[in-house]
C-alpha cells in the first residue's frame, strides 16, 4: 500500500522537472545552438552619456545703490553694446543677501559695478549666476582638470530676478553667445571618437546642439574633451552642469555583431554561410562600432591599396562566434 500511495507523488514531482526543463532549460539551449544570423540594415548610434560643464565669456554686473527693480530685458534676450538692461529707483539699505554674499565670495573681483545697468558689451542677457564667472573662461578652461569640473554644480546657480536689490548685490548678467564650451570627460577607451575638429551632437535633456571637438586629451584616467559651438541653445548661459549625450556616430547602414569579426591574414572579415552551406571569410570594412554591433560597407568597397573588394551583402547569413 505504501508505493502505490508513493506513485502519484513521484509522478507530480518528474512532471514539476520536466515543466521546468521545458520552460527554462530548453530556451537557453535552443538559443545557444543558433549559431548564425541574418545581416539587415539598422541604425548604429555611438554616444557617451556624461556630464558636460558649460564654459562662456561671461560678465556680472552689481548694484551701485539699493532700490527697486525695474527690469527692461527678459532672460535669453539678445542686446548691443551700451543696451539698458533694467533701472533701480528710490533707495534700500540694509546687508547683502546671504546666497548672494556666496556668489560674490567665489566671484572675488570679477564683478563690474554699474551705475546706469546697460550692457558693456554685447551679448544675451542672462539672471542667473553661480560666482564661477570669473573663475572658469575660454582662457583657463584648459588649465582644469577633472577634480576641479567635478565639483561644479548647477545646485550653486542662483536667480538674480527680485524686487528689491541691495547695493553691492548681483543684479544680471551678459554673455557671449558668439562662441561657448561644453568641457566633458569621457571612458578613455573612446578617445579616439574625438579626433580634433571632429562633429559632436551635444543633447540635453530639452534640446540638441551641433559641436566641433577643439581637444580631446587623456587626464586623470579618463578622457577630457572640449567642445566648441556658436549654435544657439536657450539654457545656455543657465547652465553650468548638466547630462549630456555625445553622439559621435548617427547612421543607417549594414550591421554585424562585433563578435562575428576575426582577422585572418591581416584583414577584417566575417564568416558568409554559402549556397553548399559551407562558411567562406568575407572581408568587411568597418565604419563605426557601438562596441557591441559594428556597422560595415555591404555589397563591394575600395580596401586601403584601392582594390575593389566583394564583401558581405543584405540577408547573408553570417557565422555568429567563429573559432
Amino acid at each position: 500500500m505504501g508505493k502505490i500511495r508513493k506513485k502519484p507523488i513521484l509522478l507530480f514531482v518528474i512532471a514539476l522537472v520536466t515543466l521546468y526543463v521545458i520552460i527554462y532549460i530548453v530556451p537557453g539551449v535552443t538559443g545557444a545552438l543558433i549559431s548564425s544570423y541574418t545581416a539587415v540594415y539598422g541604425q548604429l548610434r555611438v554616444t557617451d552619456e556624461t556630464t558636460g560643464y558649460l564654459v562662456r565669456n561671461e560678465t556680472i554686473y552689481t548694484a551701485s545703490a539699493g532700490g527697486e527693480i525695474n527690469r527692461y530685458m527678459e532672460e535669453g534676450d539678445l542686446v548691443r553694446q551700451g543696451a539698458s538692461i533694467m533701472e533701480i529707483n528710490g533707495s534700500s539699505d540694509g546687508e547683502i543677501r546671504a546666497d548672494y554674499a556666496d556668489l560674490l565670495t567665489r566671484l572675488g573681483d570679477g564683478a563690474v559695478e554699474t551705475e546706469n545697468y546697460t550692457a558693456g558689451d554685447g551679448g544675451v542677457v542672462s539672471y542667473y549666476a553661480d560666482g564661477y564667472e570669473s573663475r572658469l573662461s575660454p582662457d583657463n578652461m584648459e588649465d582644469r582638470d577633472y577634480d576641479y569640473y567635478s565639483k561644479l554644480t548647477q545646485d550653486s546657480v542662483t536667480d538674480l530676478r527680485r524686487d528689491i536689490a541691495k547695493k553691492g548685490e548681483p543684479v544680471y548678467k551678459i554673455v557671449d553667445r558668439t562662441r561657448w564650451y561644453i568641457v566633458c570627460f569621457v571612458d578613455k577607451a573612446h578617445a579616439d571618437r574625438y579626433q580634433e575638429g571632429a562633429a559632436v551632437n551635444v543633447e540635453f535633456a530639452d534640446d540638441a546642439v551641433e559641436t566641433t571637438v577643439l581637444r580631446a586629451d587623456k587626464m586623470d584616467g579618463r578622457c577630457r574633451v572640449i567642445l566648441e559651438t556658436d549654435y544657439y541653445y536657450a539654457r545656455f548661459a543657465y547652465r553650468r552642469a548638466a547630462e549630456v549625450r555625445l553622439v559621435t556616430y548617427d547612421e543607417q547602414g549594414l550591421l554585424v555583431e562585433n563578435d562575428s569579426i576575426v582577422e585572418k591574414k591581416g584583414k577584417k572579415g566575417v564568416y558568409v554561410k554559402t549556397k553548399t552551406g559551407e562558411y567562406t571569410f568575407v572581408p568587411v570594412k568597418v565604419y563605426a562600432t557601438d562596441g557591441e554591433k559594428s556597422l560595415i560597407a555591404d555589397d563591394y568597397f575600395y580596401d586601403d591599396e584601392g582594390i575593389y573588394t566583394d564583401t558581405v551583402d543584405i540577408y547573408d547569413e553570417v557565422l555568429k562566434n567563429p573559432d
